[in-house]
């Protein structure tokens, strides 16, 4: 949230600005792309049948 916020020059010295980042993804979007990998997956196998 804070990335969208404040402006930051620098990427790389982003935890120096604001302090340790931690990245959150939802289960949801998980889910979906391990869903995604799945169907992905299936379409290489069925090609080589």
């Amino acid at each position: 949230m804070i990335l969208g916020s404040r402006r930051i020059k620098n990427i790389s010295s982003i935890e120096t600005e604001i302090g340790a980042i931690e990245y959150v993804v939802p289960d949801m979007v998980v889910k979906e792309l391990e869903r995604i990998t799945m169907d992905d997956k299936k379409k290489v196998l069925l090609k080589m049948l």
